[in-house]
């Protein structure tokens, strides 16, 4: 026992910057944002936005990001930008986040601000610029110094954000930690239908989802009779 206290020493660096697991609260923090405004396509600056000021009224859908105008990004925010209306009406506030400053008066071409006011059509701006995400609806988190992806255990050797998605349930619960290689894409097809059946189980006390359950779907009740019911429904 006598390299306990070492073993224990290792392990605290590693248990600090772990991933948020399901059923424990979401870490909360304060940064700046740009949040949505009919009167600017850029959006609008707050200095000190809070998770904590969505929790007890909204679920909350943490997408992080590696960064702004590069590739893979711009296809996933656009996609979650052109369905927003999906999540709202699960309850959902919608929060991205990136190392990328949030202002245009810190980054004029590469802020969150200066992004929101590129083109988002393929067929606008020559083939060398970067596809814009347009005026959307979401809020834009801004975390240059990676305090927040350290939180989360969700920052990659280069100091950017993993591409990872965090379902947080309305009292603040993470219910569902996903975290992949920053070369592959997320489906916002499948980010929907996990954000629904976050919805249907705080909703439905005492049911569960089985494998292949999609939204208006009925849950399942977790006992052997429940699993045979549904054995026997998605018999062909």
């Amino acid at each position: 026992m006598k390299y306990a206290p070492l073993l224990l020493a290792a392990m605290i660096p590693a248990l600090a910057n772990a991933v948020p697991l399901p059923e424990t609260m979401a870490p909360d923090f304060e940064t700046s944002a740009v949040l949505p405004d009919q009167d600017k396509p850029e959006g609008r600056i707050v200095d000190n936005f809070k998770l904590s000021s969505l929790l007890g009224k909204n679920r909350v859908l943490l997408l992080s990001y590696p960064k702004n105008c590069t590739f893979i990004c711009p296809t996933e925010l656009i996609a979650i930008k052109n369905k927003l209306d999906q999540f709202q009406e699960l309850g959902y506030e919608v929060l991205v986040l990136s190392t990328d400053e949030a202002s245009m008066a810190k980054d004029k071409e590469a802020s969150h601000q200066a992004w929101r006011l590129k083109p988002d059509k393929a067929g606008e701006g020559s083939k060398d610029t970067p596809i814009g995400i347009g005026n959307a609806d979401f809020i834009m988190l801004s975390d240059p110094q990676g305090k927040i992806l350290k939180q989360y255990g969700i920052q990659n050797e280069d100091g950017l954000a993993f591409r990872a998605t965090f379902y947080i349930g309305i009292e603040g619960k993470v219910r569902i930690s996903d975290v992949q290689s920053n070369s592959i894409g997320r489906d916002v097809d499948e980010i929907l239908r996990k954000a629904a059946a976050v919805k249907f189980v705080e909703e439905n006390e005492g049911l569960v989802t089985p494998e292949g359950w999609q939204p208006g779907d009925t849950g399942m009740k977790p006992d052997h009779q429940g699993v045979r019911k549904q054995l026997k429904n998605k018999q062909p």
